[in-house]
């Protein structure tokens, strides 16, 4: 068996003694190591990968990098980076990758790291770790080392490098796991999509797939890689939470340094998506005390619904908070949501549950604990209901206006379905669930399912 290749990447002008004990440890545990310097502001003549190449692989100049303001350098030498890595790595030349730096040497290199396909190991040794690291680990599956120190070999930091490069060489000795035979499929997920989301992985499972779960908290970015990479080839998007929760910057969004865009994959990969507005009643926030005080006014003056006329927001849990969006909101979320899906190449079908998308969207008639919402505790905390049709959500024929409007009629493979139903309803569930098999039993066409019961024409 060959020694895995190893990268050590880092600022090798002003970490050389650390980069260089990276690679000394990589070697001790059975390691090919490979240097790889990302400095900013001068390269080394001794590294394996030297920053001149790097730089080339996106035509930037060496001076540049040297003479543009530090944010800047990290973006330049971060993004040429990330180009060679894949390069080494379809070459052969990276079985996994470690780095060791302060915030500036982190940003720089887990930059790079983000851009390796899952699976790659990556450990990043940061003194930053005790901070949010977020931004660093983005959607990609990079393991945060605390080395204590920044740099300087010492009894401390020698034991932490040693745990590090032994780890890193390790994972990359494990062989891949074979892709099994049965196929993939997304489904996503908030608690209170929770019953809908289970029968429909119990029926995909019983056709022979497994079922990946995603909980709309920002993974929806990782479901995206994994749709582009074919490992997933069908999706359930039951809960595309992220949607509201970008859209009031939360920390629950999809990550700041992820360069796609929610809703996007499968229609680009023509893979076959359902897709239902679970969960775009509420985006999640963090703590009360966190909520900008801009929001909080809105609760106060009823421009968004608070819990029970107290003034203030619904708290899903001490360390969540519920946001509502208006309808305004909702228009603009429903336009973004026409101008992903337009495009489509793949059997794609929008389903409207028009009483509801959450447990936390149903009225009092509906609630029950199995549902989400006891009965007794009233309507659900957001739910808004259509003064013209009181038993569908306002959302809801809000949602189907814009849709009937925007999305693009002569497109074949993607169809609009609304239905008088709550998105908890067992019946809701089953019709997700014909709708995927009859895509996948390539038996699909646009305008099915308008005689099935409680399905609006």
């Amino acid at each position: 068996m060959r020694k895995p290749s190893i990268v050590c990447a880092g600022m090798c002008n002003t970490k050389s003694a650390e980069i260089k004990y990276l690679a000394e440890q990589v070697a001790e545990h059975g390691g090919e190591p490979i240097i790889m310097d990302l400095s900013l502001g001068g390269a080394v003549d001794w590294a394996d990968v030297r920053l001149e190449e790097i730089l080339a692989c996106t035509g930037t100049r060496i001076e540049d990098v040297f003479a543009a303001p530090r944010a800047m350098a990290i973006d330049l030498v971060g993004h040429a980076g990330a180009v060679k890595i894949v390069e080494l790595h379809a070459a052969g030349r990276c079985d996994g990758i470690i780095s060791w730096a302060g915030s500036v040497g982190t940003s720089t290199a887990t930059r790079v790291m983000r851009a390796l396909p899952f699976g790659v190991p990556k450990i990043m040794l940061t003194d930053m770790a005790s901070s949010d690291v977020s931004m660093w680990l983005g959607n990609k599956d990079i393991y945060i080392v605390n080395p204590t120190a920044e740099q300087g070999i010492n009894v401390v930091t020698r034991k932490a490098v040693a745990n590090a490069t032994a780890a890193v060489v390790a994972m990359a000795l494990e062989p891949d796991i074979p892709r099994g035979s049965r196929p993939l499929v997304a489904i996503t997920s908030y608690g209170t999509t929770t019953p809908t989301v289970l029968r429909c992985a119990e029926f995909m499972e019983s056709k022979g797939w497994d079922a990946s779960i995603f909980h709309a908290v920002g993974v929806g970015a990782t479901m995206e890689d994994l749709i582009r990479s074919g490992l997933i080839t069908a999706i359930i998007d039951i809960t595309p939470g992220e949607l509201t929760n970008n859209l009031y910057n939360s920390v629950y969004g999809t990550p700041k340094t992820w360069e796609g865009e929610r809703l996007t994959a499968a229609s680009e990969m023509g893979i076959p998506q359902v897709v239902v507005p679970g969960g775009l009643d509420q985006a999640a926030l963090g703590p009360l005390h966190s909520v900008p005080q801009a929001y909080l006014d809105d609760f106060k003056t009823e421009r968004r619904k608070s819990y029970k006329g107290s003034g203030l927001p619904y708290q899903h849990n001490s360390s969540v908070t519920i946001m509502v969006p208006t309808l305004e909101e909702v228009e603009q979320v429903s336009r973004d949501i026409a101008g992903k899906l337009n495009d489509t190449r793949g059997p794609t079908a929008f389903v409207i549950p028009m009483r509801g998308w959450s447990a936390y969207d149903q009225s009092e008639e509906l609630a029950t604990r199995e549902r989400g919402w006891a009965e007794g505790n009233g309507d659900g905390p957001n739910w808004l209901p259509d003064p013209s049709h009181p038993t569908w959500s306002w959302r809801a024929t809000l949602m189907l206006s814009v849709l009937q409007e925007r999305l693009d009629r002569d497109n074949p493979n993607l169809d609009l379905v609304a239905c008088d139903m709550h998105i908890l309803d067992p019946e809701l569930a089953d019709l997700l669930n014909k709708c995927m098999s009859d895509m996948l039993d390539h038996t699909w066409h646009k305008g099915m399912y308008r005689d099935i019961e409680r399905v609006i024409a």
